[in-house]
């Protein structure tokens, strides 16, 4: 695994750069770092050591002829077919260790010439400057787990795996206002709308599933990947043969390493079948599998519904019993609140960010992973639009589209039971739910100010249209809705949330020094979840059935069952707000420079959440956070 760089001067015989290491070597954990003039560019890459062939790794490759370099960053997951495809000597295919991933790209690219994009599979970012025709290729993996930005203004063209290196060599760059009015005005957890942009000018990151193509004079985007359906069987019996073969392909492929292996870990579906799946094949191997699960630094039992679960610690204990050879570490953060983090992981993630709550946590799991010698750190992000995705209202309103009533019915009386409530009154509140949730069926045109953060500037919507903005059609309603059989390639294939996310897990590797893989957005993975009648994500109307009817044997039963319950994480990031964070909230209100950002803020309503703000509760929990969303957005403006 790596980190690669590159810039070109397209009118000189010579790149006039003397390097782009400097931000590698101050923000990264690399085992090793090259870095070569090449004609008119200057090419670089740094590595991890995550299994033996990236010890033998001589990136960057100079191909045709001494006209060409490449260098990439990637982790393949089909070595042995490509392993066989390309290299004639049998005698070298018996040492295949011998062939780093870096090197097969590069006789992949020999023999297909851009079209090996295709070939591959797994996580990756490449990049090939043709000194001859003067074009530069990039292009990051199908779900774009490996990101790459770039930066052309005509004259020269910069790539790199982090922004900063790029903003080094280009000090003029300003800041992007409109991904910044997307940042404060677009409502969740999602700091962008694009797929594409970031929050510098002209500075873009490639989007899943993309090659550019870069010359002096144009910059061409090309799709050569997109979500396709596979043949699957429609009888039960075969498609859990068939989810298992691939959900087990897909965790199998993601903990190839000679390091160890940790996981996230926690009640929910998604982590809890990722860790049956890679325990049992890492046993196999007398591994063992590393779990590591947040703890809550305060009872928080009395502040949340019953049916809410605060501390996750016992059902992850049930999953340990099952798979011994899982070793669990459990750490409450010693109830640190994630305030002393926002200027390390602004510097880290280079974007302002929202989810400030759970990202400290994961920090530090990661730096505990590491010590244990963990090369390969799982996760599940991706699954509740995967794997675990299945909602009994989506289920029953397909089923009536199909005008299948009786069979929509049947799923239904079913549901009821598992929750253990009157059908006939249920059935009632269903249709009548449904008839109002198919009103609210539609994609938000225009953002609505009643849902605003209050302390931002309102003025900012009379010149904002998200209409313009979704140009990836993103989803947004504020109201309640049931998702259809056609909008499923949008939920498992949300671009915008794709760049976010690889983005953030790259960065948070290289900074840690760890590569983070999800199963869960394995390819394979989300074209089986493509192609299977959507009804059957809640199969005879069992929530969640790809993992609460496929892996029941696999799982413990107190987290299969009961369907009603819900694990909230983080659920003390309130009360770890201690007295002394609140001179935070007084640091900002004596900095002058936020009253400067007024076209952005309304300074006036952050003044008196401010004065008037004296405890740390659940009651005031949305104001808190939407507070902490503008500290991060000034302190990134004056960062």
């Amino acid at each position: 695994m790596s980190a690669i760089w590159g810039h070109i001067e397209f009118n000189n015989l010579k790149c006039t750069v003397e390097s782009m290491t400097s931000e590698y070597r101050r923000k990264c954990k690399l085992d090793k770092m090259d870095e070569i003039h090449f004609k008119n560019a200057i090419i670089g890459c740094g590595i991890q050591f995550v299994n033996v062939e990236d010890e033998y790794e001589k990136m960057p490759y100079i191909l045709d002829n001494g006209n060409t370099v490449m260098v990439s960053d990637c982790i393949l997951d089909n070595r042995e077919e490509l392993i066989s495809q390309l290299i004639i000597d049998s005698d070298n295919r018996k040492n295949d260790k011998i062939f780093s991933d870096g090197f097969l790209i590069s006789k992949a690219y020999e023999k297909w010439s851009y079209n090996f994009v295709k070939h591959l599979r797994g996580i990756f970012s490449v990049a090939i400057f043709d000194s001859l025709s003067q074009q530069l290729f990039l292009c990051t993996d199908p779900t774009s787990s490996r990101c790459l930005y770039y930066f052309h203004d005509g004259n020269t063209c910069s790539f790199s795996t982090l922004i900063s290196p790029i903003r080094i060599l280009h000090p003029e760059i300003q800041k992007n206002d409109m991904y910044l009015k997307d940042y404060l005005l677009i409502p969740g957890l999602m700091p962008n709308i694009s797929s594409s942009e970031t929050p510098w000018e002209n500075i873009y990151i490639i989007e899943a599933g993309c090659s550019v193509f870069i010359s002096r004079s144009s910059c061409k985007v090309e799709r050569y990947f997109s979500l396709t359906k596979r043949n699957v069987s429609k009888n039960i019996v075969d498609l859990k043969e068939e989810f298992i073969r691939v959900y087990n392909g897909a965790v199998k492929r993601s903990i190839r390493t000679n390091g160890e292996v940790g996981i996230a870990l926690s009640g929910g579906f998604d982590s809890a079948s990722i860790s049956a799946l890679a325990a049992t094949e890492l046993d196999n191997r007398r591994k063992k599998l590393f779990s590591y699960t947040y703890v809550p630094h305060f009872d928080m039992t009395d502040h949340y519904p019953k049916e809410c679960i605060t501390d996750e610690s016992e059902y992850v204990k049930k999953i340990v019993d099952m798979y011994p050879n899982i070793e669990a570490f459990f750490t409450d953060n010693d109830g640190k609140s994630f305030t002393g983090y926002i200027d390390e992981l602004l510097d880290v993630l280079e974007i302002p960010f929202k989810a400030f709550v759970n990202l400290p946590v994961l920090l530090e799991i990661y730096r505990m992973a590491k010590e244990k010698n963990c090369k390969i750190f799982l996760n599940g992000q991706f699954g509740n639009s995967s794997v675990s995705y299945g909602d009994i209202d989506d289920a029953v309103y397909e089923l009536m589209r199909k005008k299948k009533y009786f069979t929509a019915i049947k799923y239904f009386n079913n549901f009821c039971k598992l929750l253990g409530v009157s059908r006939k009154k249920a059935f009632l509140f269903e249709v009548k739910k449904l008839l109002e949730q198919r009103k609210n069926n539609y994609v938000q045109e225009e953002l609505d100010e009643h849902f605003l953060n209050p302390f931002v500037n309102k003025s900012l919507l009379s010149e904002y249209s998200f209409k313009e903005r979704n140009k990836s059609g993103m989803i947004l309603t504020y109201k309640d809705m049931v998702l259809k059989s056609e909008d499923m390639k949008y939920e498992l294939y949300t671009l915008p949330a794709l760049s976010y996310i690889g983005a953030m897990e790259t960065k948070l590797g290289l900074y840690t020094g760890i590569v983070l893989r999800d199963a869960t957005r394995d390819v394979e993975v989300l074209e089986f979840c493509y192609s299977i009648p959507f009804e059957y994500f809640s199969y005879n109307g069992i929530p969640r059935f790809l993992i609460r009817g496929f892996m029941a044997d696999k799982l413990p039963k107190n987290i299969i069952y009961p369907i009603s319950q819900t694990g909230i994480q983080s659920a003390d990031w309130l009360y770890r707000l201690k007295e002394c964070d609140k001179n935070v909230l007084k640091e900002m209100l004596e900095n002058e420079e936020i009253s400067k950002s007024d076209k952005y803020l309304n300074y006036r309503e952050i003044k008196k959440f401010i004065e008037k703000n004296n405890s740390f509760v659940r009651e005031n929990e949305a104001n808190v956070s939407f507070y902490f969303i503008v500290e991060i957005f000034c302190k990134f403006m004056f960062f």
